[in-house]
């Protein structure tokens, strides 16, 4: 059976993404899971087929290890798949003023800010993990409490205190990436397809971003967002990764509007994508 690269551990929403990518696509692979996004990245083409990865969230914006990882590698982006993301506050004591000591993961802890402020004068421990999180909570220590992925509720567990959707947005949505070694070659109708690329340039000058910008335009190709990333070469060096409205493999006029910035710029496409829905949207 194929694999796939998840982020671990187990319990974390980049493995609830993957099992609903996986049963919204009606296909069976065994999960591997990796301690980190490089280890996670470097399994795919080798162990694993594809890679399961988060990219972006309404809150925190794009995850920036992700972006300099697709820059340096040859992973292309074939799909992504959204989750709503929401938080739980457990407790081992009964009332939030006994509560001493708060677990969450870095991700977490900025995502919950609201909830938090009221526990500022105790001490906020930051684990690697969700997972790491709820293992320090269900040991069962009065005063102790953790924010946990409100899908971890279904394991059954007695805790004192249960506070549902502590997230600051109802908004807030996680954007999952699935990488693959080869570019996505399907044809599929009536789906939004996007193009995700990397244009860098150590020799910066006025206009640069403005020539980029104004060959989309004069195609009338539509972009969905740009982010800027030092390049690591020197001070005020950046790379510009650029997503636009389209397919690279299929779509004539993206082509021809990339082969424009190819002639003067260094240009990587990370890959043409479509949004997988999940399988209760679909109803």
């Amino acid at each position: 059976m194929d694999r796939i690269a998840v982020l671990g551990p187990k319990g974390t929403f980049t493995e609830l993404a993957t099992q609903k990518y996986l049963e919204s696509q009606n296909i069976e692979m065994e999960l591997a899971y990796y301690p980190s996004m490089r280890k996670t990245f470097d399994a795919v083409g080798t162990s694993c087929k594809y890679g399961v990865i988060p990219i972006e969230n309404t809150l925190d914006g794009f995850v920036q290890i992700i972006l300099d990882l697709l820059t340096h590698t040859n992973l292309k982006i074939i799909h992504e798949i959204v989750l709503p993301i929401r938080f739980a506050f457990v407790g081992n004591s009964a009332c939030l003023d006994d509560i001493k000591k708060v677990y969450a993961q870095f991700k977490s802890e900025n995502q919950c800010l609201d909830f938090l402020e009221q526990f500022r004068d105790r001490d906020i421990i930051t684990t690697a993990s969700n997972s790491q999180s709820y293992e320090e909570v269900i040991k069962g220590e009065d005063g102790v409490g953790a924010i946990i992925p409100i899908h971890m509720l279904s394991n059954r567990h007695d805790f004192k205190t249960v506070i549902e959707d502590i997230t600051d947005s109802m908004d807030n949505e996680t954007r999952f990436i699935i990488v693959s070694q080869h570019l996505n070659e399907e044809v599929v109708a009536n789906r939004p397809w996007k193009t995700f690329f990397v244009v860098s340039d150590d020799l910066d000058r006025p206009g640069l971003l403005c020539d980029i910008l104004n060959t989309f335009s004069k195609e009338k190709i539509n972009l969905k967002s740009i982010i800027s990333r030092p390049t690591k070469t020197g001070l005020g060096n950046y790379n510009f990764f650029i997503d636009i409205d389209g397919c690279y493999q299929k779509d004539e006029q993206v082509r021809v509007a990339i082969a424009h910035v190819y002639d003067k710029y260094n240009i990587k496409i990370l890959g043409s994508y479509y949004r997988v829905m999940l399988k209760e949207d679909k109803k």
